[in-house]
């Protein structure tokens, strides 16, 4: 990808395989390797569509929403080779070049690769991109959290919306970092303050709900065990 045609940094998120294997839950190095693959043995999973920023690779918001996938696929214990390939057949079947970046949301049975495709009708059809078949779903879609724009492109993600619901992750606001959906600050700056001020000093300082405080603080404090 040549500077011309890589997203404005201001509007595309910005990670770092840190911050993504902590969002992800999983390890620094296998996230560089599905972006960066590993020498000749390892081809990327990825199309990368930021590369090197200054002196680290990072990745973008449509980047990550890839990861999330092939981080479920992973878990479910789909091989790295059987992913590679349905996601070039993704890409060639539903002409883009981030299917696990739109509404066609892809899930798993432990044997196939899925993706449900969502007609102008309504109606929803599953191809078995392996075999191009369509088929009747048998299977949970995974993890939701994810919410598309009207080109069907994700556009925001709630990365733990059990624990923290009013946090979510949109590449327009503070370069992609989670914020509190409702007044935009970064759950880390709500954090911060927490641990200086205290939550209900710092919920008086940023104008939020109490509750909304302890969820923001919560959520750091998940991402930071989970590096």
């Amino acid at each position: 990808m040549t500077a011309a045609d890589k997203p404005d940094l201001l509007e595309s998120g910005i990670y770092t395989f840190a911050d993504a294997a902590k969002l992800l839950r999983t390890r620094t190095p296998t996230i560089r390797t599905w972006v960066n693959g590993h020498g000749a043995h390892q081809e990327p999973l990825i199309d990368n569509e930021l590369g090197r920023v200054g002196h680290s690779y990072v990745i973008s918001f449509t980047n990550l929403m890839e990861l999330r996938f092939v981080a479920l696929f992973a878990e479910a214990d789909i091989p790295l080779r059987t992913i590679r390939a349905i996601m070039n057949e993704a890409r060639d079947v539903l002409q883009h070049p981030h299917p696990f970046a739109t509404s066609t949301v892809f899930g798993t049975d432990g044997k196939r690769i899925l993706a449900i495709i969502q007609r102008q009708t309504g109606e929803r059809d599953v191809l078995d991109l392996k075999s191009r078949n369509y088929e009747i779903p048998a299977f949970t879609v995974l993890k939701p959290g994810v919410v598309f724009n009207s080109k069907g492109e994700a556009s925001a993600w709630y990365p733990r919306p059990d624990t923290a619901p009013n946090v979510v992750m949109h590449p327009h606001y503070s370069f992609g970092r989670p914020i509190l959906k409702t007044s935009q600050i970064p759950t880390a700056a709500i954090a911060a303050s927490a641990k200086v001020d205290g939550p209900k000093v710092t919920a008086a300082i940023f104008d939020v709900p109490l509750k909304q405080v302890r969820e923001a603080v919560d959520f750091q404090e998940r991402l930071r065990r989970a590096a």
